[in-house]
């Protein structure tokens, strides 16, 4: 683009001077013909007037050109400032929803802490997930240098049961989740009180639910009846929040029945959970 603008400024110049020198000769020319055109007049004129104007549509072709030129490098330049602007501006609104997200989230731990005041807890985040037909299970960030233990339960801020950490290293965990088939956790049906036991199944791990099992068939358990956590056992808080009932069925020998449990968490959004290290069995 330098190279072009180089060209046309001094092609201007050059059409410019030979304007000027044909002016001269034209002039020159009338001058000794009294101001009659004499045949040598005529034949320059004819000679010359397709040249001259010739020179200067050319003239103004380059002058023409030569503008938009300045024009696009002038929008060039514009559009490299939006540019950086428009960059600039989306730094911030990162640095916003950063900043959002982590007052959601101490706005959770603070929740979280006003709500549950008999658990003692560490938070972690999700590195990696193993999620099959035979497993339901992720590694957390952190592992024994942060206190976490073999059964420490894993929450969320709302107080939703995720599972349990099955093993654990000086800086990763391992938690097997509330559906996986090595689950199991004393329950209760909110709504009427009844015991039971929740437990991950092979069969409904795949669709993301888990039973409630060791029911009667006549037992009062209706579909969206909250079930939590009983706390007995001691391995889990009482009043953790498992899922709600979506199905009842009888079980393979006729004589018991169980429910399907749909989990309150949503696993597969996870990304930070809470370790519980110790908690208040009196509570």
């Amino acid at each position: 683009m330098l190279w072009l603008r180089f060209f046309f400024r001094h092609k201007i110049l050059l059409v410019a001077v030979a304007v000027i020198l044909l002016s001269v000769i034209m002039s020159v020319v009338s001058a000794l013909t009294g101001g009659y055109a004499s045949p040598v007049s005529n034949a320059l004129g004819s000679l010359f007037r397709p040249l001259q104007s010739a020179v200067v549509g050319l003239a103004d072709q380059a002058s023409s050109l030569y503008g938009y030129m300045y024009q696009y490098d002038n929008l060039e330049a514009e559009n490299e400032e939006l540019r950086q602007q428009i960059a600039h501006m989306e730094e911030e609104v990162r640095q916003s929803t950063a900043a959002n997200e982590e007052n959601a989230r101490l706005r959770e731990l603070l929740g979280l802490s006003a709500r549950r005041r008999d658990l003692n807890w560490e938070s972690a985040t999700i590195t990696a997930r193993n999620v099959s037909n035979w497993a339901s299970t992720f590694t957390l960030s952190r592992g024994s240098n942060y206190g976490f233990k073999p059964r420490d339960c894993v929450i969320t801020s709302e107080g939703f049961l995720v599972g349990f950490i099955s093993e654990v290293g000086q800086n990763w965990a391992t938690v097997t989740t509330l559906i996986d088939s090595d689950m199991e956790a004393g329950a209760y049906n909110a709504r009427t009180n009844q015991a039971a036991v929740a437990e991950g199944s092979f069969d409904l791990m795949r669709g993301g639910a888990l039973r409630l099992s060791y029911l009667a068939k006549d037992d009062d358990v209706k579909n969206g009846d909250p079930i939590l956590t009983s706390g007995i056992g001691g391995l889990f808080p009482r009043d953790l929040v498992i899922g709600t009932v979506m199905d009842m069925r009888t079980d393979e020998t006729g004589i018991s029945a169980y429910a399907i449990i749909t989990p309150s968490v949503k696993l597969e959004e996870l990304t930070q959970v809470f370790v519980v290290t110790s908690f208040d069995i009196s509570e």
